[in-house]
């Protein structure tokens, strides 16, 4: 059986598609036999356990992250105690990098997984690129490379593009193993060609545990009537998510649809940016936010609502879309690559314009309930096929053969 260290710098109590996807691998893979500790940032509410390796981290201020203790030959040494035949890097902040350098030092095998659009989220935060670089130079002197060369351009958003691009070869391209969870984040991050062994793995979804009388009791607690049609979005409610295009497609949307209510679940971590959208949008009176919600209440909303919203066009795999799915919830999507290469490509429907096309295809699936009826069930379809114990079948072959090409590298140059 496999022991493998997880190295994420994004853990609980807070909640997003990386945790999701590491809650679940390691899950099915420990149903198995395998064994999995999580190396992640140290909080406060964080319940201390075997399964996981806890480094102190301070606040870095934006959505609510937490940046860990720069790696040292320390924290190498607790991983190495802890005997794993395989680390698998889940993020590039400190803790990521901490995964690849002790897998240089010990030796050991190496998978990296391209969870998150690193161009786009430096580019909705407006990164200062000479912050970029000054990272990207300190990572090169802790992995002993040399500095890499960036390209200088005039504009901050090219050269923020130019830092991250080399950034992402330096770290991705130390990885015996890069799996990305979908092809649509090849047209966007630059990984082709970066490492020969790319793979695609997409997360696997457990379908949603929703109790009788869901939708009538989610509608009854958040003042919405039992007619009213709902748009739904789950996620956080950040810029990068397009929820300026969501605010903005549902205020046309009302125009044609008056009676129609937007439900937001999700943490809000500019909360003025948040207000500034709705009430420019003119839509704050028709939305309903929860915060961030349980995954009992989660699936109670998937149950109220009529179709699910996803605007964002940052996404590379966007779980909630499955869970939607699995809800028998038809989609309205902003980014093309993700409808055309996504777990749900094809059982969507794609406004990839501006707030009139996107509230178009929203007005669409809430007048026509015999297509939303049809979508709906074509992604559920679609969505059962990617369940939790298909993807760690397929992870463990993944790190099987990482294992085996290890071995076998190693064979021919001692012989």
């Amino acid at each position: 059986m496999l022991r493998v260290a997880h190295f994420t710098d994004t853990w609980l109590p807070r909640r997003d598609g990386v945790v999701t996807a590491l809650q679940t691998l390691t899950s099915v893979m420990g149903d198995v036999g395998h064994s999995s500790v999580v190396v992640v940032p140290r909080h406060h509410r964080q319940a201390a356990d075997a399964s996981t390796l806890r480094l102190p981290s301070v606040r870095c201020g934006i959505a609510q992250f937490r940046l860990a203790a720069w790696p040292r030959e320390r924290h190498v040494d607790r991983v190495a105690q802890w005997a794993p035949d395989l680390l698998h890097v889940h993020s590039p902040g400190p803790i990521g990098l901490l995964g690849i350098v002790a897998a240089r030092t010990l030796g050991l095998p190496l998978v990296l997984t391209y969870h998150t659009d690193l161009s786009a989220y430096a580019q909705a935060y407006r990164l200062p690129p000479h912050v970029l670089h000054g990272v990207l130079r300190c990572y090169a002197r802790r992995l002993g490379m040399p500095k890499p060369d960036v390209v200088r351009y005039r504009t901050r958003q090219a050269q923020r593009r130019a830092v991250v691009h080399a950034g992402t070869q330096l770290l991705y391209g130390c990885a015996d193993t890069v799996l990305i969870p979908t092809r649509a984040i090849l047209e966007r991050s630059g990984l082709a060609g970066m490492c020969p062994h790319l793979q695609v793995v997409p997360t696997g979804v457990a379908a949603p545990v929703v109790q009788p009388g869901a939708r009538a009791g989610f509608r009854r607690r958040n003042g919405i009537g039992p007619d009213e049609r709902v748009a739904l979005f789950v996620g956080r409610l950040n810029r990068e998510k397009g929820i300026d295009l969501l605010a903005a497609a549902f205020a046309r949307l009302r125009q044609t649809l008056p009676a129609a209510r937007l439900v937001l679940v999700g943490a809000a971590h500019d909360e003025r940016w948040l207000r500034a959208q709705l009430d420019g949008a003119g839509v704050t009176d028709r939305t309903v936010r929860t915060g961030e919600l349980p995954p009992a209440d989660v699936a109670e909303a998937y149950a109220a609502a009529d179709v699910f919203a996803f605007p964002s066009r940052t996404d590379t795999q966007a779980l909630v879309i499955q869970e939607a799915a699995l809800a028998g919830l038809p989609s309205v999507l902003a980014d093309p690559a993700l409808h055309r290469s996504g777990p749900m490509s094809g059982t969507a429907l794609l406004a990839s314009g501006g707030p009139d096309a996107y509230a178009a295809a929203l007005a669409r699936l809430l007048s026509e309930p015999a297509l939303a009826a049809s979508l709906g069930a074509a992604a559920r379809g679609r969505a059962e096929q990617n369940t939790p114990q298909a993807y760690g079948r397929r992870m463990a072959t993944v790190y099987a053969e990482t294992l085996r090409r290890r071995t076998s590298r190693r064979i021919q140059l001692s012989a």
